[in-house]
């Protein structure tokens, strides 16, 4: 069974437009972003919060909750962040006596741009 240059490019050309259909807008790669809540003390936990705004639906975000040794920014809680919902992360601080914690949101973006953002700095006895 032979087939026409043509009726091959038009199969080409309709699979490439349901793979476009697919693929994010250049639209949608520049307006993707993370988004960062005010981190807080709730009993006896560090709560922080954050999202990705006007990202496709797949695209994912992680959260850290940090706490400053003096010297640097030290992870301990993480969360993932998605699309079109606040997340939320916790962190237990009972016992550390006066620290210094924030949040921070990390992600890429579609199209391939790195994002970070933090939050504020919150100075709490624990």
């Amino acid at each position: 069974m032979r087939r026409s240059a043509a009726s091959v490019l038009a199969t080409g050309a309709l699979l490439f437009s349901g793979l476009a259909a697919l693929a994010p807008t250049a639209a949608q790669a520049a307006t993707c972003d993370v988004q960062i809540g005010k981190t807080y003390k709730s009993g006896s936990s560090i709560v922080g919060y954050g999202s990705l705004s006007d990202c496709p639906s797949a695209s994912t975000a992680t959260l850290i909750i940090q706490r400053w040794t003096g010297w640097y920014w030290k992870d301990y809680a993480t969360a993932t962040a998605h699309q079109g919902y606040d997340t939320y992360v916790y962190q237990n601080c009972s016992g550390t006596g006066t620290q210094t914690w924030r949040t921070l949101i990390t992600g890429t973006t579609i199209g391939g741009s790195y994002r970070t953002k933090a939050s504020n700095e919150l100075r709490v006895s624990c």
